[in-house]
């Protein structure tokens, strides 16, 4: 313990990580991946860069984390899901939040991958990344089988079912973002979308 103030050191540590973090979302939102920068989120957050490299190598690192977050937060949150309300529900409680994440940072992965090229494969951060994916991935289509199996439908047998659930998720995470469909509410377009994909996956 710290004699001063009673904190840890591990407590304070992961303080300043989530400090780090929290600087690097802000700046991601306001001008993309290009605005990341160690010296930019140093200044944000109100520290140096030397300490800033004490919790990541470079500007990379600090993308990665937060795309990590985000996908364990996804699978946590899919998981937490109510799923006696069917599957339609669920996947238009589930499109609210991945919009959320995809605001945050994952509208920018596309970005991150041009700049950084092959080069990004070589590093443990990105192979951690595509584990907690296929976390992710796994809970959502669990969800979705069991919120099937309690409105007694049944999923199409057919290996491009969570892929579907996941590009139709994106798409409208994507739309919602970008405000592309002003003419149309938010819960509208959530719940027709919901409603389609429930449609395209379940045997008739």
């Amino acid at each position: 313990m710290n004699g001063t103030n009673g904190k840890s050191v591990y407590g304070d540590a992961e303080a300043r990580r989530r400090m780090t973090l929290d600087a690097a979302a802000a700046l991601l939102d306001e001008g993309g991946y290009a605005a990341l920068t160690i010296r930019s989120v140093a200044q944000r957050a109100g520290t140096s860069t030397g300490l800033i490299y004490q919790y990541f190598s470079d500007k990379q690192e600090i993308f990665i984390a937060l795309l990590n977050e985000s996908q364990i937060e996804s699978a946590a949150f899919v998981e937490a899901l109510p799923r006696d309300q069917g599957v339609a529900a669920l996947i238009s409680q589930v499109i609210p939040h991945a919009a959320k994440q995809w605001g945050r940072v994952g509208r920018l992965t596309a970005t991150w991958r041009t700049e950084v090229g092959d080069a990004r494969l070589d590093r443990e951060s990105v192979h951690e990344v595509r584990t907690t994916a296929r976390v992710y991935n796994e809970a959502l289509h669990t969800a979705i089988i069991e919120a099937a199996a309690l409105e007694g439908r049944r999923l199409r047998d057919d290996a491009a079912v969570l892929p579907f659930v996941l590009s139709g998720i994106l798409g409208m995470s994507d739309t919602l973002v970008n405000h592309w469909a002003p003419e149309v509410t938010t819960a509208e377009l959530v719940d027709f979308t919901a409603a389609a994909i429930t449609q395209g996956i379940t045997a008739h």
